[in-house]
């Protein structure tokens, strides 16, 4: 008996490590493409956090946080190699650029794992699970960068741009927070029903 549990549980540590590890490619991937990282004058948009999100919902916490921090890292590789708008630089601190990466698969999980508890005797009550923390683990993306960029350097913000930090931030937001929320559901709750239901079989 404790040679088939050894067996099954590195056959389980194997399968993990290998979707870990595809995960952080993806992340990689869109994060220094077009294909996730549009990298505009003032602010990028991207959802090279998609793959942190979905791992939050369909695998454990610290291997979501594993994605998650990989594409913190790129985004700080980015702002020390390429930077592209006027807020990137300030990127280089890794409480900008890494900190609120890891907080998404955070969020993310608990959000839904306690969703799904919540409302396991409520019809759609999974998938309402992940449209919430899809929506919560995005936000947690987009409101830590801009936070922490506003504490942090407000003031050289305001001198580099010539504009109030908040007021910069809150157009962004306003512009993009929106769209990219319903389109990152759009991506992640098909996608997440799929790998659940793989799991499953």
């Amino acid at each position: 008996m404790s040679e088939i549990t050894g067996t099954v549980s590195k056959r389980y540590s194997a399968r993990s490590l290998v979707t870990t590890g595809m995960m952080i490619a993806l992340t990689i991937i869109l994060a220094f493409t077009p294909i996730g990282m549009i990298r505009l004058p003032v602010v990028s948009i991207t959802i090279a956090h998609v793959p942190a999100i979905i791992a939050a919902m369909v695998m454990t916490l610290p291997e979501s946080m594993a994605v998650a921090l990989a594409f913190g890292f790129s985004s700080l590789f980015l702002a020390i190699s390429s930077p592209a708008s006027i807020l990137d630089p300030y990127f280089v601190n890794p409480l900008v650029s890494i900190l609120p990466r890891a907080l998404i698969p955070v969020t993310a999980y608990f959000t839904y794992h306690g969703l799904k508890k919540l409302m396991k005797n409520v019809r759609q009550g999974d998938s309402i699970a992940i449209i919430v923390g899809t929506v919560v683990g995005n936000l947690t993306n987009t409101f830590g960068v801009y936070a922490m960029l506003y504490l942090i350097y407000a003031q050289q913000i305001f001198e580099k741009t010539g504009k109030p930090a908040l007021s910069l931030i809150i157009a962004a937001i306003s512009t993009t927070t929106l769209y990219k929320c319903i389109g990152i559901v759009i991506i992640v709750l098909p996608i997440v029903k799929a790998l659940k239901k793989a799991i499953r079989r």
